[in-house]
């Protein structure tokens, strides 16, 4: 029986193709930079580099893909009440630790955490979207863990596949031991739960 903290997987909701369009367009990107939590704050609590990407010509076939995917499983599954992308998505690059002269520096992760937040954006999330883009060769460690320290559900890593949840539900990124690991995040909002 599915239940509604559950995650939802859906296979090659990209292709390997566009997958590597992803990550050539963000390894591209000047506009890349730490990731800004809510309030737009950078912390130890995620440590990855992050484009930002809007709709546009360049973009708007996947904003079209996450939103068929979106429908179909909110329809098959989780029936919220939702509205729209209200922000940005976001293709985050985590990276292992890297060992110079000035010392170590972090592995690239994302603490234990939810999506939907007090204020802002976060406020209204309901429905988030991982979709993984690396392949699975390319690092050790840095998996998408979804679930709590009694039961925690460790996403597959194949490019494409993606990975949907409701916004309350704990989740997070394991550092990375070895290589990059690219992913893309969304999150779909509408009214407060009732």
């Amino acid at each position: 029986m599915f239940l509604l903290t559950d995650p939802c997987l859906r296979p090659a909701a990209l292709s390997p193709e566009e997958c590597t369009r992803l990550i050539a367009l963000f390894d591209a990107s000047p506009d890349t930079g730490a990731g800004l939590l809510s309030g737009g704050n950078q912390t130890d609590t995620r440590i990855c580099d992050t484009l930002w990407m809007d709709d546009t010509r360049e973009t708007g076939w996947l904003f079209v893909r996450l939103a068929e995917l979106v429908a179909e499983v909110n329809r098959e599954n989780y029936h919220f009440d939702l509205e729209e992308f209200r922000e940005s998505a976001q293709i985050l690059k985590y990276t292992a630790p890297v060992v110079s002269s000035g010392g170590t520096s972090a592995a690239g992760r994302y603490d234990t955490h939810v999506d939907i937040g007090a204020g802002g954006h976060s406020a209204t999330r309901k429905l988030s979207l991982s979709i993984q883009l690396s392949p699975t060769g390319d690092y050790t460690g840095g998996g998408l863990q979804i679930g709590d320290d009694a039961e925690i559900w460790s996403a597959p890593r194949e490019p494409g596949t993606a990975i949907l949840f409701p916004s309350f539900v704990r989740h997070s990124v394991a550092p990375l031991a070895s290589g990059t690991r690219y992913a893309l995040v969304a999150w779909v909002h509408g009214p407060a739960f009732r």
